[in-house]
C-alpha cells in the first residue's frame, strides 16, 4: 500500500508537470514585453511609471504591478534562454500545487490527487511564463499558512505571510487575494468562537499584511491597483471575458465544460460534508463562493480558482465515511493500482498531444520555441526599414522586445497603459474606416503597417479588407504569422520594388 501511495504521488506530478512543458504558445505577445522591461529595470535600477514603449501615448501614466516578476524573467533569460523559462515556469507551478497538497495530506489523504487529475487540467489554459504563476505559488502558501494554522493548529506559518506579501505585491496584480483570504479566515475563527487572544493575532497579521502591499513603487496607488485596473480599460481581450460570452463566441468549448461541471462538483462536495456533520466551514465556503464568481467572470481566473477548488473540494469530501468494505487493504490498494495507471495513461497522452487536443489547445508537449513575427522583424531590420509603425494590438509587446529603443510601438497589449479615449476614438476606428485611417496615419506619420493577421477582432478583419485593397499601402511581407505594408513613397520606392507582393 505505501509503495503505491508513493507510485500514485510521484505519478501525479510527472502528469502534471508533462502538462506544463508546452510551446511557449504567446511568444508574439507578452513575453517579449516583459523581458525588455525587465531589462530596463535592472540596468536603470528604476520602474518607470509612465508608457516608455509607445510614440501615441508616451506620457500616460502605467502603474507596473509586475515589475519584479520581468526582473527575474531577464535575469533567468540571460541564463537559461526561453527554454529553460519553461522549465522554471513549470516548477513554480508545480511548487504550488506541492505547497497546496502537503499543507492538507494528513487530513485528506490523497484526495487532492484524484480531484486535480480530473479538474486539474483548469488551470491548463493558464500555464504560459506570464507573471501569474507566481501568485500561484503565493496563493498556495496563504492557503499552507491558513490550513495549518485551522485543521493543524500551527499558527507559525502565519508569521512568513507578511513577507511573502511584499514580494507578492511587486510581482502580480492578485495580490488582493493575500489579505482578502486572511479577512476570511478572521471572519471563519469569530464565527467559529476562536479565543480572543488569537483572534487579536490573527488581527494584527491580518493589518501587517495589508500594509506589506504598500511595499511597491507606487505605494498607495500601486497598493489599490487592482480594485481600479479596470476603470480605463479601453480595449478588450479574451482573457477578461466571462465564461457566457466565451460560450456565445464558441471559444474554449472543453475547457468551460469542465469548469462548469467543476460548480456542480463543488457544491455536490458541500452538500456531503454538511450531510456528513462537518460544521466549521465558514472559511472553505466563502473561499469557494468567492473564486467560483472570479472563475466564472474572467477566463484569467481559471488558474487561481483550480488552485482553490481542489483543496476545498478535497477536505469536503473527506468528510466521506466509506464503507468498511471500501477501506480494507485488498480494496485500497486495487484502488491506488488504478489510479497510477490512469495517471500513466494521461501521461502517455500529454506526450502525444492527445491531451493538448481534446482541450482544443494549441499547446505541444516539449520546449518548442515558435518562430513568431522574428521573420517579419528580420525583414525590416535587413531592408532599413525606418519611421513610425502602426501594428495592432497582439503583435505590439514582441516589437518592442525586438525593435526598442530604435522604435517605438503604435500600441501594445497593456489596455491600462493607454487611455479609453484612444482605444474608442483613434486605434479601432482608424481600422475600421478608411477615411480616418488616411487622416491619422498622415498625422502620427506612419511608414509601415506591421500587423498579426490572425487577429480575429471585427476591426481588424476589416483593416486588413480595406489596405489590402489600397494601392497606397503595397504589401511587401507575409508569413504564417504576419503581414508587413509599406506606405509607397519615394524612400520606400527600392524595397517595395524588390519586395511587392502583386496578389
Amino acid at each position: 500500500m505505501r509503495i503505491l501511495r508513493i507510485v500514485a504521488i510521484i505519478l501525479f506530478f510527472v502528469f502534471l508537470g508533462t502538462t506544463l512543458v508546452h510551446s511557449l504558445t504567446s511568444i508574439n505577445q507578452d513575453i517579449g514585453r516583459h523581458l525588455k522591461t525587465g531589462e530596463i529595470i535592472w540596468q536603470t535600477k528604476n520602474v518607470p511609471k509612465t508608457n516608455l514603449f509607445s510614440f501615441t501615448e508616451p506620457d500616460h501614466p502605467f502603474v507596473n504591478h509586475h515589475w519584479l516578476s520581468e526582473v527575474v524573467f531577464f535575469l533567468l533569460n540571460g541564463a537559461i534562454g526561453l527554454k529553460g523559462l519553461i522549465l522554471f515556469k513549470a516548477a513554480v507551478i508545480l511548487a504550488a500545487f506541492g505547497i497546496v497538497f502537503s499543507a492538507l495530506y494528513k487530513k485528506t489523504g490523497l484526495w487532492p490527487l484524484f480531484i486535480a487529475s480530473v479538474f486539474g487540467v483548469l488551470i491548463f489554459e493558464r500555464t504560459d511564463v506570464r507573471p501569474e504563476i507566481f501568485s500561484y505559488l503565493f496563493l498556495a502558501c496563504f492557503f499552507f499558512a491558513i490550513f495549518r494554522t485551522k485543521y493543524s493548529n500551527e499558527r507559525r506559518w502565519l508569521y512568513f505571510l507578511p513577507v511573502i506579501q511584499i514580494l507578492w505585491a511587486n510581482m502580480h496584480i492578485y495580490f488582493a487575494l493575500g489579505p482578502g483570504l486572511l479577512f476570511l479566515f478572521l471572519l471563519d475563527r469569530l464565527i467559529h468562537r476562536e479565543n480572543a487572544a488569537v483572534l487579536k493575532k490573527l488581527a494584527l497579521i491580518f493589518l501587517v499584511v495589508c500594509a506589506a502591499s504598500l511595499i511597491n513603487p507606487n505605494f498607495i496607488k500601486g497598493a489599490v491597483q487592482p480594485l481600479i485596473i479596470l476603470k480605463d480599460y479601453g480595449y478588450t481581450i479574451a482573457e477578461n471575458q466571462s465564461i457566457f460570452f466565451l460560450k456565445d463566441y464558441g471559444i474554449l468549448g472543453t475547457p468551460i465544460w469542465i469548469f462548469e461541471m467543476s460548480l456542480i462538483t463543488l457544491i455536490a462536495s458541500f452538500t456531503i460534508a454538511i450531510k456528513n456533520g462537518t460544521r466549521k466551514i465558514a472559511f472553505e465556503l466563502a473561499v469557494a463562493i468567492a473564486f467560483s464568481v472570479l472563475g466564472t467572470k474572467m477566463l484569467r481566473n481559471f488558474g487561481i480558482y483550480a488552485l482553490t477548488f481542489i483543496p476545498v473540494v478535497a477536505l469536503n469530501i473527506g468528510a466521506i465515511r466509506l464503507p468498511r468494505w471500501l477501506t480494507g487493504k485488498k480494496t485500497g490498494a486495487a484502488f491506488l493500482a488504478a489510479t497510477a495507471v490512469f495517471l500513466a495513461w494521461l501521461i502517455f497522452n500529454v506526450k502525444n498531444d492527445n491531451y493538448s487536443r481534446w482541450l482544443e489547445s494549441g499547446k505541444k508537449f516539449g520546449l518548442e520555441i515558435p518562430v513568431g513575427a522574428a521573420k517579419g522583424v528580420e525583414f525590416i531590420k535587413q531592408n532599413g526599414i525606418k519611421g513610425r509603425v502602426f501594428n495592432n494590438f497582439d503583435v505590439g509587446s514582441f516589437l518592442i522586445w525586438k525593435l526598442y529603443p530604435e522604435q517605438k510601438v503604435f500600441v501594445d497589449g497593456r489596455p491600462e497603459a493607454y487611455s479609453t479615449d484612444f482605444f474608442e476614438n483613434i486605434y479601432k476606428p482608424m481600422m475600421e474606416d478608411p477615411a480616418l485611417w488616411k487622416k491619422y496615419s498622415e498625422q502620427y506619420g506612419i511608414n509601415y503597417v506591421f500587423i498579426d493577421h490572425r487577429d480575429i477582432t471585427p476591426w481588424a478583419r476589416q483593416f486588413l479588407f480595406h489596405i489590402s485593397q489600397n494601392p497606397d499601402w503595397p504589401p511587401v511581407y507575409k508569413d504564417g504569422s504576419v503581414v508587413i505594408f509599406l506606405k509607397r513613397t519615394p524612400g520606400n520606392s527600392a524595397v517595395i520594388k524588390n519586395f511587392e507582393i502583386k496578389q
